[in-house]
């Protein structure tokens, strides 16, 4: 049971992020609320490639996190306290 919770927490915290920041790239066309698309990005500037030989992979990581992105996952937070 525990396990389904944490599965649906992380679907309402990921659509709210998702719909934050969706809202936040139309924020940025308005004068008064262009603040709630501030990003900041965290993770590897550069990808790190690893050549085993037979296999050869990329790797690149990276995280951008803006208010209105914040906003939305706290309110994808409160909508699954609501379920």
């Amino acid at each position: 049971m525990k396990a389904k919770n944490f599965w649906v927490l992380l679907l309402c915290m990921l659509a709210g992020l998702t719909v934050g920041y969706f809202i936040g790239e139309l924020c940025t066309k308005v004068p008064g609320l262009s603040f709630m698309n501030y990003q900041q990005i965290f993770g590897l500037e550069e990808p790190i490639p690893i050549d085993l030989g037979v296999i050869s992979a990329v790797f690149k990581f990276q995280i951008k996190i803006s208010l209105a992105g914040i906003l939305g996952m706290v309110g994808g937070i409160l909508i699954y306290k609501k379920i």
